[in-house]
């Protein structure tokens, strides 16, 4: 009789059920921490900001405008002539 080498399927099968219960405990896990991490860095930012914020006004005596006074995204107007020259001209 021939010795047969390499793994048969039944132990292909059971090495990969093995990797997905892995997986299925693992992945909930790394969620979790990657929303714990972002969680943190949002805090961080927001303290940063609140320390620039703090640090201006001692500066300058004033605030802030409150973010709605910034305004929005300029509105689109339709390119002139000349400004669709200029974008063809720098395309070159």
């Amino acid at each position: 009789m021939k010795k047969q080498k390499g793994f048969s399927l039944i132990e292909l099968l059971i090495v990969v059920a093995i990797i997905l219960i892995i997986a299925a405990i693992a992945i909930p896990n790394l969620m979790r921490s990657r929303m714990a991490a972002n969680e943190a860095s949002a805090v961080g930012s927001l303290r940063t900001i609140n320390t620039a914020e703090v640090t201006y006004f001692t500066n300058y005596g004033t605030g802030f405008a409150p973010l709605a006074n910034l305004g929005g995204a300029m509105e689109r107007r339709p390119a002139t002539t000349s400004q669709l020259r200029s974008r063809e001209a720098r395309a070159r």
